[in-house]
């Protein structure tokens, strides 16, 4: 046994089968009591005879009463900035893990999430030691994505699927929001749907902006529609952005640096509306899904969302715009195995195939190679 393992043991459940106390098992074998629980505590290592007498009293072979586990390895990680706006539990935060540009980082799963976390930070833990709960060579392959594209989750298994022990991450976020975590070296691919009213182009005068000194480079995920999402029964009441000013109608916005902020922000002007004057207009949801299911709940009555979303809570759907959403990273990445993996899983057949069947997504310039921009 190695000095990181450590013996653990199913005494307790095997003597409970059997019907036996504690004193009655350890009269069987011959040992004291405070001997057989230290034994089944794990803070004593029975020889082997004990190990064999205990096999034979509970009618259970010796590999099924005694196995090795081994400790979990830990690692140094530097939390990522957004980790602040997720809700802190009581007990260990789960994270996912990347290294990005020589330094291992970790996002902080909410407790909704049911992702695959990396490894467990201890409560009030700010980064430092993390407990791994992954092989350190896994953790290291993994790709971090950040946006608010949905359809990344679907990336992310398409390339499962491919290769095998390989992992993309997707760390739900606004478009600015991850291109700030590419900015700051948290992430390796940052999504973003960003229209520069100056001339109507997406996302590239944004990225020029945010990395004016390096090279960077656009692949396109897919163009969705988006638009004002209500729910069947409101359909008559709620037909555009001049309706978001009726009294009694209420709005479940986005968060700045979204999107679909901007797309609603350049609607209200469009048609004359003040903010001042829609309801909930500061009322936030954090992703389109969480918009379209507060609607269908009742929460609200009318958001900024995609198609997509509308189906997934079947609500009516007003399209207000088509959008391009890109994927973002350093053009020297390319040559990375991680981003390499990811973008021979987007120009993929398959994942071109299943994404485009999906409603409000068009998928005719999926792969391409949008803009290098310095």
């Amino acid at each position: 046994m190695g000095a990181a393992d450590r013996t653990r043991n199913s005494i307790r459940q095997a003597r409970q089968a059997r019907g036996l106390d504690q004193q009655e098992l350890a009269e069987r074998i011959g040992l004291s009591r405070q001997a057989l629980s230290a034994i089944e505590s794990g803070g004593a290592t029975p020889s082997t005879a004990v190990a064999l007498r205990l096999s034979a009293v509970l009618d259970r072979p010796v590999d099924r009463l005694f196995w090795l586990e081994p400790r979990r390895a830990t690692a140094e990680v530097a939390l990522a900035q957004a980790a602040r706006t997720v809700r802190r539990g009581r007990g260990p935060r789960r994270l996912v893990l990347g290294e990005v540009e020589g330094r291992r980082v970790g996002h902080p799963l909410a407790e909704e999430d049911f992702a695959l976390a990396d490894g467990l930070l201890p409560h009030g833990g700010g980064g430092g030691r993390v407990q791994l709960l992954r092989a350190p060579e896994d953790v290291a392959e993994n790709v971090l994505v950040s946006g608010c594209d949905p359809a990344i989750a679907l990336l992310a298994a398409r390339l499962a699927d491919r290769h095998p022990g390989r992992r993309l991450a997707w760390i739900d976020a606004s478009s600015l929001a991850a291109l700030g975590a590419l900015a700051r070296g948290e992430v390796h691919v940052a999504g973003a749907h960003l229209e520069d009213e100056a001339s109507g182009e997406f996302n590239v005068a944004f990225v020029r902006r945010l990395f004016p000194r390096r090279r960077m480079t656009l692949v396109n995920l897919a163009r969705w529609e988006e638009g004002l999402l209500v729910r069947r029964a409101d359909r008559r009441r709620i037909k555009g952005v001049v309706d978001l000013a009726r009294r009694g109608v209420r709005l479940i916005n986005r968060e700045p640096g979204s999107g679909a902020r901007a797309l609603l922000d350049r609607a209200l002007e469009r048609a004359r509306v003040p903010r001042a004057s829609v309801e909930g207009y500061r009322t936030v949801a954090h992703g389109h899904a969480a918009v379209a299911r507060l609607i269908a709940a009742g929460g609200a009555d009318v958001g900024v969302a995609t198609r997509a979303a509308a189906r997934l809570c079947d609500l009516h759907f007003v399209p207000l715009s088509e959008e391009r959403f890109d994927l973002v990273f350093p053009t020297e990445s390319q040559a990375d195995p991680r981003v390499a993996r990811l973008l021979e899983t987007l120009d993929s057949p398959a994942f071109r195939a299943e994404l485009g069947t999906l409603e409000g997504y068009a998928t005719r310039q999926s792969g391409h190679r949008i803009a290098e921009v310095m």
